[in-house]
């Protein structure tokens, strides 16, 4: 506009740029992992359309209201919706005399999305603080940079639990695990021109234990922000080396993985376990732990040695878990399969330590089994499980014929697309900078789940560069339908100028001029 000029990346339905450069300042964000919701147990009485619950010894009437839902295709649904003091209760079959509420924060005359805007035109780091920390809807680690500071701050609204950490639905009759009110913005981390000379976030861990508030209990996997301070604390960056650290398939876990096989407490009793399997699996044991001690963490999809050590993963967290949650059809074991695509989870948490869990001993056999009776049993099995999906020439596996992007895809996880396509070999994982996550217990099947990069050089005459996974359009008779997948793979960045000499080139000719009505 006249006044106001800013180029990036958005949500369909915001009228706001949620990453971008206006000509002074950068920035963009990743999720906080917040723990802002709570469940309480409540016990309840029905009398006819009359429902209570008891709080601090007193029955209190719930709040009833309709609501009205409007599904296609279906005539519209009307519920009655019950208040408690802790939050709605969620729906339940019959006159239960338990119910669960669910309490979330409270978000009455909020102004986040005046607070973004304020970001986009905010001309320095100092103003982006101010910004970021009245956005309260949003549980989000800001990242920001001019090009002399950068700085950090995480928003959103956080409550204060008077005891607990609502990790489990807490008895709601009991005012003790109550809120009282949610930390004061000004107490959210934060950083500005920290000596290490860069800030990074992966959805990791960002809080020090004992910290004076909770962000959450549930973290992603250490390794990107490891590899982030790894690559980033190697001197001066430009474009290019920022291009390279964003499609980055190196994995640290593959190093902490060689640690914990030559431990103290391991390396012998992993030997001994390996020289008790039956004949036939011995070998292969032995052959697998040699190649995973030699890995290099490069998980390219042509490596063989990728595809080795993604196999033994998956037969460790199988041969650990599944005789405990399984069968794979029941539901604890696809939700403990869907947990570690969402956080830091079991299944790396036992691999790289726990060596004394009860998981490891295996039900279904009369022995008692420890974990390095364990870890020689994956060992071997990822070596008849390879055989079986890549053939017999172990040089000639490939992590990306087991790894691939397939179509398609669901709308959460990045593309949303309807049509069918060929299988893309993928390379790195969960743990990687160029994130292609899948099923840790189940299969490879990755879903191409980041939609967009961007990276602003401040040293170019036209800073802010972009790319995006799936093009513009979501119509299939779109020309531009799914255009933008070539250049996503091949990490063809493309320039969004904000000087107007450069407009041409990059946005052609044609101007859409939008004129607010009266």
């Amino acid at each position: 506009t006249g006044k106001y000029q800013v180029a990036g990346l958005s949500l369909p339905g915001l009228p706001i740029v949620l990453a971008g450069y206006n000509g002074k300042l950068a920035w963009s964000s990743s999720a906080v992992m917040a723990d802002n919701q709570d469940l309480y147990l409540e016990q309840l009485r029905h009398a006819g359309s009359q429902v209570t619950y008891l709080a601090d010894g007193k029955w209190l009437p719930a709040r009833a209201r309709s609501e009205t839902f409007f599904i296609r295709g279906q005539r519209p649904v009307r519920e009655v919706m019950y208040d408690t003091r802790h939050g709605t209760l969620l729906p339940q079959a019959g006159s239960a005399s338990l119910g669960l509420a669910l309490s979330l924060p409270q978000l009455k005359g909020d102004r986040s999305l005046d607070a973004l805007f304020d970001l986009t035109r905010a001309q320095n780091v100092e103003r982006a603080f101010d910004s970021t920390r009245e956005v309260a809807t949003a549980a989000l680690n800001f990242v920001f940079a001019e090009p002399e500071h950068i700085g950090w701050q995480v928003s959103g609204r956080y409550p204060n639990r008077r005891e607990g950490q609502g990790l489990l639905p807490s008895p709601g009759w009991e005012g003790r695990y109550d809120w009282d009110g949610y930390a004061d913005p000004m107490l959210h981390p934060y950083d500005q021109d920290p000596a290490a000379g860069w800030i990074a976030h992966a959805n990791q861990r960002s809080l020090p234990r004992g910290y004076g508030m909770q962000l959450s209990s549930t973290w992603y996997y250490p390794e990107r922000a490891e590899r982030l301070g790894q690559l980033a604390g190697n001197g001066r960056h430009d474009n290019r080396s920022l291009m390279a650290l964003q499609n980055d398939q190196v994995t640290l876990l593959s190093d902490k993985l060689k640690q914990m096989f030559d431990a103290p407490g391991m390396a012998q009793p992993l030997k001994q376990a390996i020289d008790a399997l039956p004949a036939s699996q011995r070998d292969k044991a032995r052959d697998t732990l040699a190649r995973l001690k030699a890995f290099d963490g490069r998980l390219s999809p042509v490596s063989a040695d990728a595809a080795l050590y993604q196999l033994f993963l998956q037969e460790v967290a199988r041969q650990t878990f599944l005789d405990d949650l399984g069968p794979e059809s029941s539901p604890a074991w696809q939700a403990f399969v869907s947990n570690a695509r969402l956080s830091y989870s079991a299944q790396a948490d036992h691999l790289l330590g726990r060596d004394d869990s009860p998981f490891w001993d295996d039900r279904t056999t009369p022995q008692k089994e420890d974990k390095p009776a364990i870890l020689a049993r994956s060992l071997a099995a990822a070596v008849d499980t390879g055989t079986a999906q890549l053939g017999s020439d172990r040089r000639a596996w490939q992590w990306g014929k087991l790894h691939q992007y397939r179509w398609p895809a669901p709308a959460y996880h990045g593309l949303g697309d309807p049509l069918s396509r060929s299988p893309m070999a993928a390379g790195g994982d969960f743990t990687t900078l160029a994130l292609t996550p899948y099923a840790w217990g189940s299969d490879f099947d990755t879903r191409l789940p980041a939609s967009a990069r961007m990276i602003v050089d401040f040293g170019q005459a036209e800073p802010l560069q972009v790319l995006t996974s799936n093009g513009q359009s979501g119509n299939p008779a779109s020309a531009h339908y799914s255009d933008g997948l070539d250049a996503w793979f091949k990490g063809r960045f493309m320039s969004l100028p904000l000087q107007p000499q450069n407009f041409g080139r990059a946005y052609g000719s044609q101007r859409l001029t939008l004129v607010p009505g009266r």
